[in-house]
Parts: structure tokens; C-alpha cells; sequence
């Protein structure tokens, strides 16, 4: 027996996700998983690609679980309402915490150090995972100001289990739409990741859009350039930046979201825009995968001392 886990919201997309990844996991053994609506129903109804058996459990059953490590994949604000959990290592995959000085904000590959021995970590949301892997080594380096614009498009799992016609096939198949555009919650969560880990204290204007499939995400972001750079020089950035890093890769091409679906990894790339003096940076995840699930794994792995690339994989799904 390994280390013992718990897991809640387990019946939705990002609590899916993790019971894939934990069911590979040579040192994490399962142990309480719980959903509220879902409580005492069959994990395989609302996971059948898992082929699990059992149920449900309650989640005040696996808050008070004395298990090594807890993941929360609640909605926001869930959590806190259920008390402190008895688990060693809390992983909330929810915003409550990330602007919260006693919890780790956790973008794994700039918090690295802290990582060892870390009880409570905040997950980073999607869009900022994937905006902040390609924004930050501009600014760290000095080389992008104000203005910061971002578009980003995810698949439809990134808002979760709706049964809302929004989220239906009907409405989306064949259309996408931008939606939060001047007041998603995700903004200011960028806008002190830059000011954390690039230096760079800016408004960010962020347009969030949906696209019509089940997994991935995409940023595409602009700044104005500080420096002289050229897309030689903007690519070496990234090399610098991301030497070494096994879940980080830097390409000349631009990403595209099918290559990284399923696994841990993203996908980066820049250009310069001489004309108009813009840097244009972008970034490929899983929006499950390093966008939620994937990171939340690999945070804990460091936390609790194990190889960090334990249960995750760098290697996508195609076609």
C-alpha cells in the first residue's frame, strides 16, 4: 500500500481526470472518493471510461479522512463550508486560496523550491496556467510593458458538468462564442502571476472564448515589446526560460491543443511583430491535464517527496 488519497468533487470532469491519473500511480493508493450530488451513486456511471467500481462517498466522509493527501475539485467556495480537512496535504483545484498567503500558489515549474513539504496548495486556474508559461520569461526578462492582451479559446469540460443549453451540443457544435469578456474571475489571478513571478505589475485585458470540443485549451497573448527582440531572440527566451523542463516544450511552429490532449505537457511558442511593435506569445495545455488535474498531481508529487513525473505523462493523443 502506498500513500492513501482522497479526492473530492470526484464525479466531475477535473475529478475525473485525477482518478485516471491516480489509477496509474505507483505511490498514491485511493482512498475515499467523494461527490456531493452523486453521493452513494456508481463511480463507473459518471466515469465509465475508468472501468472502477464502487460509490460515492459523502464529502464530509473524505474531508475527515485521515488520508495523506486530498485533492478538492469542488466548485468555489465548497470546501470552506465543509470544514478543515483532516489530510496532510491539501491540493484545491478551486480559486478559493489562490490569492491567499497562507496556502502555495502552485504553477509547479516557479515554485518549484517551496514545493517540499508544502500542506496546503492553491492549484492554478487553467487560463492562468497556460497565459503566465508564456507571458512570464518575457517579463522576468524585462522585455514586454503595458498593454497585456489575451485570447484564449478551451474546450467545453473546462466549465465543468452543466446541464445548462449553452453547454449543449446543439448550441455549440459547429459555432464558438467569447463570454466574461471584461469581468472573469481569472483576471486578476494573471495579474499577480505576472507581479509575482515576471515583475511586471499590469492591467491585463483578457477575452476568454468556447469552442466546440471536449478538452483543451489555447492562449494567445500580446504585450508591447520593452527591448529589441527578434523571433530568434523571443524562442531563445523560451529555451532559457524552460531549459530541462520535461512538461514544458518550446516549438518554432505554433501550438495547437490536439497535441498535448491527455497528457501534463505544454506546448509554447513566440513571435515578435516588428510592424506594430507587439511580442505575440502563445501556449497549448489540456485544460484537464496541466490545466487542472495533471498540475494538481505533479504539485503533490513534489509535496509529499516523490519523483515528481510520478503518474503523469508528457506524450499527447492524436489524432
Amino acid at each position: 500500500m502506498g500513500l492513501e488519497v482522497g479526492v473530492l468533487g470526484a464525479s466531475g470532469y477535473s475529478g475525473g481526470e485525477l482518478l485516471r491519473l491516480l489509477a496509474a500511480h505507483p505511490a498514491l493508493s485511493l482512498g475515499p472518493v467523494a461527490a456531493d450530488r452523486a453521493r452513494s451513486s456508481s463511480v463507473r456511471l459518471a466515469h465509465p471510461h475508468l472501468g472502477a467500481g464502487g460509490t460515492f462517498a459523502s464529502p464530509d466522509q473524505a474531508v475527515a479522512a485521515e488520508v495523506d493527501v486530498l485533492f478538492s475539485c469542488l466548485p468555489s467556495g465548497a470546501l470552506e463550508e465543509l470544514g478543515e480537512p483532516a489530510a496532510h496535504l491539501v491540493v484545491d483545484l478551486s480559486d478559493d486560496h489562490r490569492a491567499d498567503d497562507g496556502w502555495l500558489y502552485g504553477l509547479t515549474e516557479y515554485v518549484r523550491d517551496h514545493l517540499s513539504g508544502a500542506t496546503r496548495i492553491a492549484n492554478p486556474g487553467c487560463y492562468p496556467t497556460a497565459s503566465l508559461l508564456c507571458l512570464v520569461p518575457f517579463a522576468a526578462a524585462g522585455l514586454i510593458e503595458a498593454p497585456v492582451v489575451i485570447d484564449a479559446i478551451s474546450g467545453t469540460s473546462g466549465a465543468g458538468r452543466k446541464t445548462d443549453d449553452a453547454y449543449s451540443l446543439a448550441s455549440l457544435s459547429g459555432s464558438i462564442k467569447a463570454y466574461g469578456t471584461t469581468s472573469h474571475r481569472h483576471v486578476p489571478e494573471i495579474e499577480r502571476g505576472l507581479a509575482s513571478f515576471g515583475g511586471l505589475e499590469t492591467a491585463v485585458s483578457f477575452t476568454p472564448h468556447l469552442a466546440p470540443m471536449p478538452r483543451g485549451l489555447l492562449v494567445t497573448a500580446r504585450a508591447n515589446l520593452a527591448g529589441e527582440l527578434d523571433d530568434v531572440g523571443a524562442l531563445e527566451v523560451l529555451h532559457d526560460a524552460y531549459a530541462g523542463e520535461q512538461y514544458i516544450e518550446v516549438i518554432e511552429e505554433w501550438p495547437e491543443t490536439k497535441a498535448v490532449s491527455g497528457s501534463n505537457r505544454a506546448i509554447v511558442s513566440a513571435r515578435v511583430d516588428a510592424r506594430t511593435g507587439f511580442l505575440i506569445c502563445s501556449c497549448a495545455i489540456d485544460n484537464l491535464g496541466k490545466g487542472a488535474a495533471g498540475q494538481a498531481l505533479q504539485n503533490a508529487n513534489m509535496a509529499l517527496g516523490l519523483e515528481e513525473s510520478l503518474g503523469l505523462s508528457a506524450v499527447g493523443m492524436w489524432p
